[in-house]
């Protein structure tokens, strides 16, 4: 069987567009939390021009990132109908590849990079495990 390269796509484009949208929404979190703090505007400019220095921020990022993979993986799979794996591999791959691409000039740490990668691949293999049990019963 051959893969089926529009889910490809489609679950990449799903991805990335869901990413961008839950990391403004975390943004705008963030930066509300910042100003219940009283911190001043330029404080709270600095403070998201770097969204890393905090490690719950990063953590949240990391988790968002991670359940966006996993939808991904598991539409992918839905839309291609067969070899859910290797559909969300290949999707998988290409954010990867895009991200990477998108990343080459920013000062994000290597650890970042790395977790951000390895929970992406789990979650979306494990979305595309989802549908397969979905799939079966």
């Amino acid at each position: 069987m051959k893969l089926k390269w529009s889910a490809v796509v489609f679950g990449a484009l799903i991805d990335i567009a869901i990413s961008i949208a839950m990391g403004l929404v975390l943004l705008i979190i963030y930066a509300s939390i910042l100003a219940g703090k009283g911190l001043s505007e330029a404080d709270i400019q600095m403070n998201l021009s770097d969204p890393l220095n905090s490690s719950v921020f990063a953590v949240l990022l990391l988790a968002v990132g991670a359940l966006t993979d996993g939808v991904a993986g598991y539409l992918t799979a839905k839309f291609a109908g067969y070899l859910a794996y290797w559909h969300a591999l290949f999707m998988i791959m290409t954010v990867m590849f895009l991200h990477a691409g998108m990343s080459l000039g920013a000062d994000v740490p290597f650890w970042y990079n790395f977790i951000s990668q390895v929970l992406g691949l789990v979650a979306a293999l494990y979305g595309a495990g989802l549908y397969k049990k979905t799939e079966v019963n």
